[in-house]
């Protein structure tokens, strides 16, 4: 029995040991507030469960993969429900939970879905407001549908930012005036191209005296500052105070029009946080990151407080682990600090530096600090990441009830620290997971096995690399951090010859991680490199794009599309050696006949039929393909996407001549039926860095692109990036999207619905 199968049975024992069944007979069971029916499969005489959401017509349910895989930039509770918390993302939309993480609603209707705080109106039903990289965004029923609101804003800018705002604050005494503040906590500016256009940062302040409605601008904290926090000093409106990017502390004592800075006793400019008592506008905390470089190490950040309204500035460092270092990354940065409304010398900080990653708690008003979570804090977690608390939120009325969010999890404590709950992930047995309906996965790739009916790989960027079910979903393993614990992935491929041997290619955009290749189904990973005739590990100008395998023999020939050129092994992975060396490789892929290789190099696509080692030049000139797709249903055919660029719009390839089948220039990925060519699929996408994204959602047809339907009813975001058939359920499509994880839907309730 292979060390795959045996996976398979110890993970439903663990499933029985927590009440759902390993049995052969069909039986249901209720997994994250969704019904689900096993259904029996078999291999080799032997059974295995594959579980099947019980969907909608055409509507898309949450895989049930473990969150989060991104990073989590806000955490708000619900004044008036303490079982109620809204959490954002830097690259994932909005969701919200009711119940502690046993069910999750997606926000719908985001302009994007870059998302800086999140401010839940207290006194209003349902009012919640949150900045984000396109400007103000409103939700009038607790977070679950949101609309734009930035009328008097500069206009929309097709290329770029054109005023993100990072804070909203609501006046503490007028609930119809609101101030906006410009800036962004991830300080992320348009790359590349937009790079002219992109919004630098302005420092400015807007008001709207008529609950959002409108907006002027009121004033600027600094010309040119990105404020990554403020906030109103002991609930006076006339006085502020912001924390603005490498720029200190500013003040305001005019209601937001004019500003002073007051860095007296600071150790350097780099602020992230701000935080004030909610009565004595005196008293303020401010978390200060990582500072310049000094005799050979960086400054440590830590927390300091001001007694005297910002006038100066003393360190609160007792107690906190405040180390500098010669590199930035493990220098003390602490990126937060918040005060407990209902018990204001309750304060919560955290250090975001992973050798001393930490949430501290002060009950002293941060005289002396505790720590509450670190590294050794035990939480679910398949990603094994530092516990870096990016953002952290405290009940209004419960100083005790704290919830925390990093790269990997949502973790929430109602006993002040005490003990920790992950809102996100559950551990049903040793490496064994499954996710409780969130995750902010940036999907890269779908993989299904198309001998094993209940295995399926998902890939996505920098944590999120590689999660795996070899139980159809009931469990999940992330087995590929021993050899690569972060930097994504971006495809990966089963050998044709051995069911047992996957090749996973490593990396995101030009940081090349290796490949990884398992002999175990995932079970263990070893990685091939520079030693293997591959590119050493880290930067490949032109990027890490594709990989692709077909069988010669006993052996496997693996293609992979790094740096701009195509390298093959002929056997198994053992060697590799540089075959195109065109500089533009953008991708690769095998036909449906399981022999013919396809490459698109820049404006060329290239046809080899004796696996890669001659290739002939075919017509695809002026499309300006980016991606390859193979349909096993069609031999000789191939397809491929133009995703902003050339013509744009996704095309088949014939044998002799590409025709287009879908129109747009966002289209990202496609997918085909391995049953009937008619059935398409088709996910567009579109890079952050825009007011508002293009990115459509998921299209369906029926008549092999003559005709199409967009169905996007229970997806959180239009921004997707691949989509996949099931090979043994072609009616099951799975998509994935750019951060906020993998969905499914029955392709045909989805075109009939």
């Amino acid at each position: 029995m292979s060390v795959r199968r045996a996976f398979v049975i110890i993970a439903s024992l663990a499933l029985a040991a927590i009440g759902c069944s390993s049995t052969t007979e069909p039986v249901n069971q209720t997994v994250n507030s969704v019904t689900r029916s096993t259904v029996e499969v078999s291999e080799l005489g032997e059974t295995s469960p594959r579980t099947v959401e019980v969907i909608e017509p055409g509507e898309f349910t949450k895989l049930s993969e473990p969150g989060v895989g991104g990073r989590i930039t806000s955490l708000a509770f619900d004044p008036t429900d303490p079982d109620r918390l809204l959490v954002g993302g830097d690259m994932l939309g909005i969701a919200v939970t009711d119940d502690l993480g046993d069910s999750w609603s997606g926000g719908v209707g985001l302009a994007s879905w870059e998302i800086g705080d999140i401010m839940a109106e207290p006194d209003a039903d349902g009012r919640i407001w949150t900045g984000s990289l396109s400007g103000p965004q409103a939700s009038a029923d607790g977070g679950l549908t949101w609309s734009l609101s930035r009328d008097g804003m500069p206009p929309i800018n097709d290329n770029a930012y054109s005023l993100p705002i990072e804070t909203i604050l609501l006046d503490p005494t007028n609930d119809s005036r609101l101030l906006a503040f410009s800036g962004n906590q991830r300080n992320w500016e348009a790359p590349g191209a937009y790079v002219g256009d992109a919004w630098q940062g302005d420092g400015s302040v807007w008001v709207s005296e008529n609950a959002g409605q409108a907006w002027q601008q009121l004033g600027t904290v600094v010309p040119g500052g990105n404020v990554r926090a403020a906030t109103f000093l002991g609930g006076d409106p006339s006085r502020l105070a912001a924390a603005v990017a490498n720029q200190g502390t500013w003040f305001s004592s005019d209601g937001g029009i004019t500003w002073s800075q007051s860095t007296a006793g600071l150790p350097h400019w780099n602020t992230y946080d701000i935080s004030a008592h909610p009565t004595n506008s005196d008293l303020a905390w401010v978390a200060m990151g990582d500072g310049p470089q000094v005799d050979g190490d960086f400054l440590a950040g830590g927390i300091w407080a001001t007694v005297d309204g910002g006038n100066t500035w003393e360190a609160r460092t007792d107690g906190l682990d405040v180390r500098g270092n010669d590199t930035r990354f493990n220098t003390a940065s602490f990126h937060q600090v918040v005060t407990a409304p209902s018990q204001p010398d309750t304060v919560y900080t955290s250090n975001i530096a992973p050798g001393q990653a930490a949430v501290y708690r002060s009950d002293d008003g941060g005289v002396s600090w505790r720590v509450i979570a670190d590294n050794d804090t035990p939480q679910p977690n398949p990603y094994e990441g530092a516990l870096r608390a990016f953002d952290i939120a405290v009940h209004p009325e419960d100083a005790d009830r704290v919830a925390i969010g990093s790269d990997d999890a949502i973790l929430i404590s109602i006993d002040g620290g005490e003990s920790w709950f992950d809102l996100t992930t559950q551990e049903v047995a040793t490496g064994s997971f499954v996710g409780r309906g969130y995750s902010g996965l940036v999907s890269t790739d779908i993989v299904f096995d198309a001998r094993l009916p209940y295995e399926l790989v998902l890939l996505g960027f920098d944590g999120g690399n590689f999660i795996q079910t070899v139980d159809g979903g009931q469990t999940w393993r992330r087995t590929v951090q021993d050899i690569s614990a972060w930097g994504g992935a971006i495809e990966a491929a089963y050998s044709p010859v051995d069911p047992d041997t996957l090749y996973v290619l490593l990396g995101q955009f030009s940081n090349f991680r290796g490949i990884g290749k398992t002999t175990d189904g995932g079970e263990s990973f070893d990685r091939l490199d520079d030693g293997n005739g591959l590119p050493s590990i880290g930067n490949v100008p032109g990027g890490v794009l594709g990989i692709a395998a077909l069988a010669e023999g006993d052996e496997d020939t693996i293609l992979a599309a790094i740096g701009g050129s195509l390298y093959i092994s002929r056997d198994s992975g053992a060697s590799f050696t540089q075959q195109l060396d065109v500089g533009d490789v953008r991708d690769v892929a095998v036909a449906g006949d399981g022999a013919t290789v396809f490459v698109v190099a820049g404006e060329k696509l290239l046809r080899s039929t004796d696996a890669g080692r001659t290739f002939e030049l075919t017509d695809a000139s002026g499309i300006g393909l980016t991606q390859l797709f193979a349909s096993s249903s069609e031999p000789d055919a191939m397809y491929g996407v133009a995703f902003r660029n050339g013509l744009g719009g996704a095309f088949r390839f014939d044998g002799t001549t590409w025709s287009p089948i879908f129109t747009d220039w966002f289209a990202h990925g496609l997918a085909v039926d391995p049953t009937n060519p008619q059935n398409l699929v088709v996910v567009t996408s579109e890079p952050a860095y825009h007011d508002i994204s293009a990115a459509t959602g998921v299209y369906f047809s029926g008549d092999g692109g003559a005709s199409w339907k967009v169905v996007n009813d229970g997806l959180p975001m239009t921004r997707l990036r691949t989509a996949e058939f099931d090979p043994h359920d072609p009616d099951r499509v799975v998509v994935g999207t750019t951060g906020r994880g993998f969905y499914e839907i029955s392709f045909s309730a989805a075109l009939d619905g």
